[in-house]
């Protein structure tokens, strides 16, 4: 794949995982999950599917994300997931950044 290209996906991969991370912290407010996670769900399907086109070492955390993402609908328990999901996006936007940084493509 040509490096400008991977360095789109990067980008839009980097957007998508503030995304979901503003969704999952927006979350911790009750009954907002309910709300945020009309687009939560749907971004870590495309950080899962950016992931695995550029495979820039996120794609196990992406994997774990997506599985947060639904449990984070669980009432009380939740929200100890939708805050490991803040910490998974967070090690993944340092991920892609850190990437980005080495030039590694």
């Amino acid at each position: 794949m040509r490096p400008d290209t991977l360095r789109i996906l990067n980008l839009l991969q980097l957007l998508s995982e503030i995304g979901i991370g503003i969704g999952y912290l927006l979350g911790l407010i009750p009954f907002v999950y309910l709300w945020s996670s009309a687009w939560v769900i749907p971004l870590v399907f495309v950080s899962l599917v950016l992931a695995l086109l550029t495979r820039n070492g996120t794609t196990n955390m992406t994997i774990i994300n997506v599985v947060l993402s639904f449990l984070s609908y669980i009432p009380v328990v939740g929200y100890a997931f939708r805050a490991a999901g803040i910490v998974i996006s967070w090690i993944n936007i340092r991920a892609i950044t850190n990437g980005r940084s080495r030039g590694a493509y």
